[in-house]
């Protein structure tokens, strides 16, 4: 739940925005989740029925990956990737340290945007060893383009 982010623990912030949750199951008519473990969240929490809607995407082109080569230098193949919000609740740093431990040519790309916690970032930028890229808000064409180019040919 969004008050339960890191960025928010210990805040007034995260009781102002638990008690818009609570409010919002006492007072609203409907409640609209994005997934389903919010859903379940509120069923379980509350005994609130939701609506479950998800987040949906246009279906992009497929073009020629030469963009995130000559942008980024990465080929074909060459790379694993984490794709979502830079913020510390996703884990990322703990793939870091795994990827530290695999023995592979490969990179390991994180992109995303990071919301309003650069910190994060900046934290993740400034370790010595760099075993991992990040590119911060790749977005519409580039970031459809380094997905294609993850998928396999075989």
């Amino acid at each position: 739940m969004d008050w339960d982010r890191e960025k928010w623990r210990g805040s007034v912030a995260s009781k102002f925005i638990r008690g818009g949750e609570k409010n919002a199951v006492k007072y609203a008519d409907e409640i609209i989740v994005l997934s389903k473990d919010v859903q379940k969240y509120f069923l379980e929490t509350y005994g609130r029925e939701t609506h479950f809607i998800p987040n949906g995407v246009n279906r992009p082109e497929v073009r020629e990956a030469k963009l995130i080569t000559d942008h980024f230098g990465l080929e074909k193949d060459s790379y694993i990737l984490f794709l979502g919000r830079l913020v510390p609740e996703k884990g990322i740093r703990y793939l870091v340290e795994a990827f530290k431990n695999v023995k592979t040519d490969k990179k390991l790309v994180i992109a995303g945007g990071s919301s309003d916690t650069d910190s994060f970032i900046t934290s993740k930028k400034s370790k010595k060893r760099q075993a991992f890229s990040i590119y911060k808000a790749i977005r519409d064409t580039t970031l459809c383009l380094c997905v294609q180019n993850k998928k396999s040919s075989k």
